[in-house]
This record gives C-alpha cells, sequence and structure tokens, in this order.
C-alpha cells in the first residue's frame, strides 16, 4: 500500500504541475495594437447607420510589400495605414457622420489625414488634429461630414529636417 500511496502521490503532482503550465499558457493574451478602433459619432441622434472596423489587409485599395499592407498611391516611404480603417454604411441621402481616428503618432515626426476610398484611389478630407487637453492623453484626426464610404488615417513620417552645412563666406585679406 505504502509503495502505490507514493505512485498515486507522484502522479497527482505531475498531472498538477501539467495542469499549471497549461493554465499558464491558456492564460496568455495576444499584446494590444496600442490604438483605438476609429470611432463614429452621427451628426444627430436617431440617425441610423452601419460601420465596419476594418484592419489595413481588409480595405481596399492596397498592395503588399516586405509583408506590410500600404495604400494604393502611396510609396512604402510615403504612406502607410495607421491601424484600422472603417467602413460606413446604411446613411440615407444628406445624411452625414463625423470619424475620429487614434494619432497615437502625431508627436512622433509623423504627419497624415484621413482619406476616403473612392472606388480608384485614396482622396485626401479635410482632416482636423485635436490635442490632448485637461485630462485627455489622446491626440485624434477627425473628419466630419462624411457619408456612406470607406475611410482611414494614412501617415507618413517626415523623419529629420535636412540641415544646411553653412558654406563660409570667403574673406579677402589686403596686405
Amino acid at each position: 500500500m505504502k509503495k502505490s500511496g507514493k505512485v498515486l502521490l507522484a502522479s497527482l503532482l505531475v498531472v498538477g504541475l501539467l495542469t499549471i503550465s497549461f493554465s499558464l499558457v491558456f492564460a496568455m493574451v495576444d499584446p494590444p495594437s496600442g490604438l483605438v478602433d476609429p470611432m463614429v459619432k452621427p451628426a444627430f441622434s436617431g440617425e441610423k447607420y452601419t460601420s465596419l472596423v476594418l484592419s489595413p489587409q481588409f480595405l481596399p485599395g492596397t498592395f503588399e510589400q516586405g509583408g506590410l499592407v500600404y495604400p494604393t498611391g502611396f510609396g512604402p516611404s510615403q504612406g502607410q495605414f495607421s491601424g484600422s480603417g472603417i467602413k460606413i454604411s446604411g446613411l440615407k441621402a444628406g445624411e452625414t457622420v463625423s470619424l475620429s481616428f487614434d494619432y497615437k503618432f502625431y508627436n512622433f515626426k509623423w504627419v497624415g489625414a484621413v482619406y476616403s476610398w473612392n472606388g480608384t484611389k485614396w482622396v485626401k478630407l479635410p482632416t482636423k488634429t485635436v490635442l490632448p487637453t485637461g485630462d485627455e492623453t489622446m491626440t485624434w484626426a477627425t473628419v466630419s461630414g462624411v457619408g456612406n464610404g470607406t475611410y482611414a488615417l494614412i501617415i507618413g513620417n517626415y523623419g529629420v529636417p535636412p540641415t544646411e552645412v553653412p558654406t563660409p563666406v570667403p574673406t579677402e585679406f589686403i596686405d
């Protein structure tokens, strides 16, 4: 009985360790992208529409290069999607909404605007950058008065502006 008790105890210990290791693996969550999904604000309450958040690979007008998805009409160094885009549908004629995109990289030498897909190219929309105030910590790229369509925030990095090295002016020496 002593030998079978030790075997039973050892078996329970092994099963317990396996259970703990598997439960730890299942407890891990994918890291968040760090960007908030685009948000829609109706022009008036009761306005009915449908919004669908789309990852860049599901947006229209894209191409893939080096494993990354870029907007058509932009080179890899010219522009890229800043997070997910959004498709708005179901608005009636004359109805509009406002869109807000998380502009996390605004202060890190990135410039950008909200663009609309017109079926053949991405068209730049008049975009307002809303900086954080008070307790707010996020910067937003916003556009208002938009209807049904697909929208995305496209950003590009301007990097460090080139500096010009001053050319020395020759001086004339008179003897």
